[in-house]
């Protein structure tokens, strides 16, 4: 029992002590309810005064990168959204404030805006090491959790190998555990593997500098299923390819394969070869003076250009033709219209475009000098010169130059059979005739059908995916092995 005060004491000693006899019963009543009286006061200034309550300074960052489309760059970070929720729920719920939650804001997208998967990554490894350099310089003693989901996995785990490997934005020392749910490159040497082992390993295949000295304090998780974290590259060898050339997950993959399609198709209607003839041509014909044949040359490529300016606008010709390289077809076509996105990936389409333009509209000097002996009554009015137009043929010159000389950009090791564009675009058209080709983009999609991308739902079904004899799921696993390793700090 705790000890009562020296005057308390003093107070309860002078109450028990026998009262002399002849006391007057109203005398002890009034001397009893004084004591109570003091006993009371004495007891509020005893009490201790509580201290104003403090916000505490956190003990640990917990840093989590959402998947592809679950975030964007005007998020709120002290939200949780997506697939990681119920983790971040149950490490605020365990240790309170003095767990930091914080869901990187990024442009978490995959060409459904203009962004590539690889920009939307990296933009999300430069803001996740922007913001673990500011909390733990202005927290020094604060230590840093790490967790990610599908593309946000991808990203978490790099920063997680480069600090690692002493190349991050932090040391290693400062990490308690990375947590990587479908991550696309897992297999990763120095991570834990927990629940099922996939058969396979991550679609972009496992980091060559591996986890460093954070090996052991990394656990991924990933469902036999998941194409994301779990491919058999010898099974799926165009979706390993994908994945290794191109840098794609399934849904990338088959994103890219469906742009190949339609660039094919419509490369197909478009008369190349005329192309690279008039664009050869229309140079040589400027030098000379022959502004005559130059105005006719201008004008036809004009009309030839302008659908192939519209697609330059839309796609990666150097992703197209890598695509197309990648993509089994007896036929030959995607092999001769990979080398044809190839050499179009070397010529700024728009730019030659407007060169044409120009040139046909500055060529109304010979149409003037015509109509004159023809005796119009009327001409076309300019100041410009011969030499103007000369000058415009050479600069459209050094604008298509690589089309007689270019190799495609496929990173497969393909060999290049006809590196010229307009050889390659008249094996295309020679293809087309001999096997009676209709539809490019269907012979492309056919080649590549869809369950070469996807296996069920199980990317989206972590929720559900047992990891232990437990019974528990892999979200609900990550988040008591998360805050165990917040509790033992």
């Amino acid at each position: 029992m705790t000890r009562a005060p020296r005057v308390f004491r003093k107070i309860l000693s002078s109450n028990t002590t026998e009262q002399p006899r002849g006391a007057h019963p109203a005398t002890d009543a009034l001397r009893l309810a004084m004591t109570v009286v003091t006993i009371a006061i004495v007891g509020v200034l005893l009490t201790p005064t509580p201290a104003s309550a403090q916000p505490s300074d956190p003990t640990t960052f917990n840093l989590f990168i959402p998947g592809t489309w679950e975030t964007d760059e005007t998020a709120d970070p002290s939200t949780p959204t997506g697939a990681l929720t119920p983790i971040a729920e149950r490490i605020r719920r365990d240790h309170g404030d003095s767990a930091h939650i914080y869901f990187l804001p990024y442009l978490a997208r995959a060409f459904d805006n203009g962004e590539s998967y690889g920009v939307s990554k990296a933009t999300a490894l430069d803001n996740a090491a922007r913001v673990l350099r500011e909390f733990t310089a202005e927290h020094p003693s604060a230590k840093v959790t790490i967790t990610g989901y599908s593309q946000g996995a991808d990203a978490a785990g790099d920063l997680a190998s480069a600090i690692g490997n002493r190349l991050g934005p932090i040391t290693p020392d400062r990490v308690l555990a990375v947590a990587l749910l479908a991550d696309p490159r897992a297999g990763t040497r120095g991570e834990t593997v927990v629940g099922p082992r996939a058969d396979g390993i991550g679609i972009a295949g496992p980091r060559p500098a591996g986890m460093g000295s954070l090996a052991g304090r990394v656990s991924s998780i990933c469902a036999r299923d998941d194409l994301y974290c779990s491919i058999d590259k010898q099974e799926n060898p165009l979706l390993g390819q994908l994945g290794t050339v191109l840098g794609k997950t399934p849904d990338q993959a088959a994103l890219a394969v469906a742009r190949a399609a339609t660039a094919a198709s419509t490369l197909a209607s478009i008369d190349l070869r005329g192309i690279g003839d008039g664009l050869a041509t229309l140079p040589r014909q400027t030098a000379a003076g022959d502004l005559a044949a130059a105005h006719s040359t201008a004008r036809e490529l004009n009309t030839d250009l302008r659908p192939l300016v519209t697609l330059a606008a839309a796609v990666d010709f150097t992703e197209i033709s890598a695509t197309l390289a990648l993509i089994p077809d007896d036929t030959g076509f995607t092999q001769a219209m990979s080398l044809v996105a190839a050499g179009l990936s070397h010529i700024d389409i728009e730019r030659a475009a407007d060169l044409v333009g120009r040139i046909q509209e500055l060529t109304w000097v010979a149409a003037a000098e015509v109509g004159r002996r023809a005796g119009a009554t009327t001409v076309p009015v300019t100041t410009d010169t011969r030499a103007e137009v000369a000058r415009l043929g050479r600069e459209l010159a050094l604008v298509a130059h690589d089309v007689v000389s270019v190799r495609a950009r496929t990173g497969s090791g393909m060999p290049i059979a006809s590196p010229d564009l307009r050889s390659s675009a008249a094996d295309v058209t020679g293809i087309v005739a001999k096997y009676a080709i209709t539809d490019p983009a269907a012979l492309i999609t056919d080649a590549v059908s869809a369950g070469h991308f996807y296996a069920g739902d199980s990317h989206v079904r972590y929720g559900s995916l047992v990891v232990d004899d437990e019974g528990n799921d892999a979200v609900d696993w990550l988040a008591q092995w998360l805050s165990t390793a917040i509790a033992r700090g």
